[in-house]
This record gives C-alpha cells, sequence and structure tokens, in this order.
C-alpha cells in the first residue's frame, strides 16, 4: 500500500497558494493544461500497486478531481485549479513509486 507522506508534505505549499488566491477570480480546472507524461507516469505507478485511478473535476469545475481506488477504502483528493497540480502529482507519483 502506498504512503500519502509526500502528498501530505506538499499540502503545506498547496495550502499557502490556496490562502493567497482566496476572494480572486474563480478559475476553472482543465486536465488539458496538466503535463500529459506526468500524467501518464502516475497511472503508471497507481497500476503498479494493483489499484486504479481516476481523473475528473467536481460539479463546478471549480477543483481537479483525483480518485484512488484498491488502496484501502477508495477516497478523492481535490485540487483547486490555482494550487499546483503538478506539484500534487509529483507527490502522488513519489508515494506510489516507493517500494
Amino acid at each position: 500500500m502506498a504512503t500519502k507522506k509526500v502528498r501530505e508534505e506538499n499540502a503545506d505549499v498547496n495550502r499557502r497558494i490556496r490562502n493567497r488566491s482566496r476572494g480572486g477570480p474563480v478559475d476553472e480546472a482543465d486536465w488539458t493544461s496538466v503535463d500529459g507524461d506526468k500524467v501518464t507516469a502516475v497511472i503508471a505507478a497507481v497500476a503498479k500497486h494493483g489499484c486504479a485511478i481516476q481523473f475528473g473535476y467536481t460539479r463546478d469545475k471549480g477543483a481537479y478531481c483525483i480518485r484512488i481506488v484498491g488502496d484501502g477504502e477508495p477516497y478523492n483528493e481535490y485540487v483547486r485549479p490555482t494550487e499546483d497540480i503538478d506539484l500534487y502529482l509529483e507527490g502522488l507519483l513519489v508515494d506510489f513509486s516507493a517500494e
């Protein structure tokens, strides 16, 4: 099973970004703006652990929604477009690449 160690460490960085962005214009999440090679690497790492991953949005497209299935109880993680989605994906990659 993967741990959330790196993602939890990166959450502080994204929390500071989110707090600076409060009250500003609302951005929509857009997967087409995300590094496709990084997404592919995350899919491979998660699948290697026998898990599945889904990529979507919240209903209002106000955040990316990443669902992990097979790593205990299924869970969703959310990243706002004002946060660093690449940093989140890097953490996900490291957490699921650790043996």
